[in-house]
């Protein structure tokens, strides 16, 4: 048996271009050793790396010209929030790759082809990956997902932090693209995205807020003191009526130094006069109904009399 003779440095040892490869130096009989996985044809991927969608995005952009990732390998990749369902296809399935409407699908194995319009600022550079932009991904997305994934899919871009989109640029490429299968879906989303939402649970729950027919609350605004001092940014807030809504997720609970600061700063509200209103993943599903009581209570509490008949 012979000896595995190492690649040469210029070759990347978890995935590469056979082209390159060979280019390398590379003999052809260590391109068929064990450990090494053709995910499809010129390509070859180390087994511990076969799941790695960064570099396959990577190396199936360069093998093919004039195409980018897109749909929901472009969305994992650009760490867009997606339903489980999807994320999981993703994670397992094969890579999404979209190009220019007029060359044609990419057709190899490992790969889902499309054809769009796509123009150069619709394509994007991330850790050297060619990945569609993010507004033109969310808009790939409308057709495979439900109302609230795709409002916290859509907030996630528009994060307090790291922003990856605007709602203008969204709209832009919503306006381009009037056929494309989704649309509708994505034209009814827009008006309800918000910017400065710091989690996807923050966005389903402002949303079902909404949908019950209550005000619609304030995204993450901070919160001062009568001497102009910081005290708080809730999740969500009404201020007029002083009250304070926060989504407590598993490391608020597990992390017992956030958990001391939540119990402070939550202390701190309700001595300024602040209802502080918890809400966690059991409220969002089966305890909505109590959940939703616990808002209109909170508010008609404070003189809010509900929408004018």
């Amino acid at each position: 048996m012979r000896n595995l003779t190492p690649l040469p440095p210029e070759v990347d040892p978890r995935g590469f271009l056979v082209a390159d490869a060979y280019a390398a130096g590379v003999p052809r009989w260590r391109l068929q050793t064990k450990g090494l996985l053709t995910p499809s044809r010129g390509l070859r991927v180390a087994e511990a790396n076969e799941r790695d969608l960064e570099l396959l995005g990577r190396l199936h952009t360069t093998v093919t010209p004039r195409c980018a990732v897109s749909h929901v390998t472009a969305a994992l990749l650009w760490s867009i929030p997606l339903p489980i369902y999807l994320e999981e296809e993703g994670r397992g399935g094969l890579i999404h790759v979209t190009r220019r409407q007029e060359i044609g699908r990419v057709k190899r194995r490992g790969v889902i082809g499309h054809r769009a319009p796509l123009l150069a600022r619709d394509v994007r550079v991330l850790n050297g990956v060619q990945l569609t932009s993010p507004e033109w991904t969310w808009v790939d997305l409308a057709r495979h997902m439900g109302r609230s994934s795709l409002v916290a899919a859509g907030d996630s871009l528009l994060a307090r932090k790291n922003p990856l989109s605007s709602i203008e640029a969204l709209q832009e490429v919503v306006d381009r693209r009037p056929k494309v299968k989704g649309i509708r879906m994505a034209r009814e989303i827009l008006p309800l995205l918000r910017s400065g939402v710091d989690s996807p649970q923050e966005s389903r729950l402002r949303l079902k807020i909404v949908d019950a027919g209550l005000p619609e609350p304030a995204v993450t605004q901070p919160i001062l003191d009568d001497h102009g001092r910081y005290v708080s940014t809730p999740d969500l807030q009404y201020k007029e009526y002083k009250i304070a809504m926060e989504y407590e997720g598993d490391h608020h609970r597990s992390d017992p130094v956030q958990w001391g600061r939540d119990i402070e700063r939550d202390d701190r509200l309700r001595a300024m006069g602040w209802i502080v209103l918890k809400f966690s993943e059991v409220q969002m599903k089966a305890g909505w109904a109590n959940a939703e009581r616990k808002v209109r209570d909170a508010l008609t509490s404070r003189g809010w009399r509900g929408p004018s008949s």
